[in-house]
């Protein structure tokens, strides 16, 4: 038998910039029953899956889809911290986020969400998401490229703070991004209204300087981390990439100089 590519899913999640991302699609019984009447294939890739029909000599698909036939699959992350990076404040509580290729305008890819749909907990395991694919509204057309649809995840961001303890004798701090991209001020006054971090480092380090900068905007939790964020000492750089604030410390990070 002859097959030829249906469509595809692709997930983005700009957490994982172009590596495989650490979630995986599995389709729903009835989606399996289905797939195994009509004779589809369903092969992993990297960011997703693609299907295939069953085609003809000619090339002309062979399945009989109906118009209310379609395919769902449920999305599960494949390591723990998926809640930790990505933005699911659209979704209800103890819901997922709802993905559809339904009311899609024009020639977009991009799948539409809906704010909520279903439990997240499927078989004893957590899901992130629900796909739902119309088969009668995808575009078989042996003259052109199979749909890829977009499942597209926002990442969380969050602002960047750093916390610099430094010896009396300095003057000036400053924290720079060489791409200039981003910028970091430089918080004054931390004694008027001091945070819980402030007062505990000014508690624990009470011989040292304490500087603090917080990024201007909201930063995206990546897996790629940013470089070229440096640090100077009166006007002379001391650390050339400032490390970046691990997931679980809510754009944190303390540092210690001379």
């Amino acid at each position: 038998m002859k097959y030829k590519e249906f469509f595809q899913i692709a997930i983005d999640h700009p957490y994982f910039s172009d590596d495989q991302v650490d979630l995986v699609l599995m389709p729903e019984e009835s989606t399996l029953q289905f797939l195994r009447k009509q004779h589809f294939v369903v092969k992993n890739t990297a960011k997703g899956l693609k299907v295939l029909t069953p085609v003809d000599t000619e090339g002309n698909k062979l399945a009989v889809i109906k118009p209310e036939d379609a395919l769902s699959f449920n999305v599960f992350p494949t390591t723990g911290n998926l809640d930790e990076i990505t933005d699911t404040s659209m979704a209800d509580n103890g819901k997922i986020l709802f993905f559809t290729n339904k009311g899609l305008k024009n020639d977009s890819e991009e799948l539409v969400v809906s704010k909520t749909t279903g439990d997240r907990i499927l078989n004893g395991f957590t899901a992130i998401a629900k796909i739902k694919i119309e088969l009668s509204k995808v575009n078989f057309d042996l003259d052109k490229v199979p749909p890829i649809y977009q499942v597209v995840f926002k990442p969380k961001s969050v602002k960047w703070k750093y916390y610099i303890l430094s010896g009396t004798a300095t003057t000036k701090l400053e924290i720079k991004d060489r791409g200039e991209q981003l910028i970091f001020r430089e918080l004054i006054n931390q004694d008027d209204t001091p945070d819980t971090i402030t007062t505990s480092l000014r508690l624990n380090f009470p011989d040292k300087q304490l500087f603090v900068f917080e990024s201007s905007i909201a930063i995206d939790y990546s897996k790629r981390a940013l470089k070229n964020i440096q640090l100077f000492q009166n006007e002379n750089m001391i650390i050339k990439h400032l490390s970046n604030p691990d997931i679980g410390d809510n754009g944190i990070q303390i540092i210690k100089i001379n």
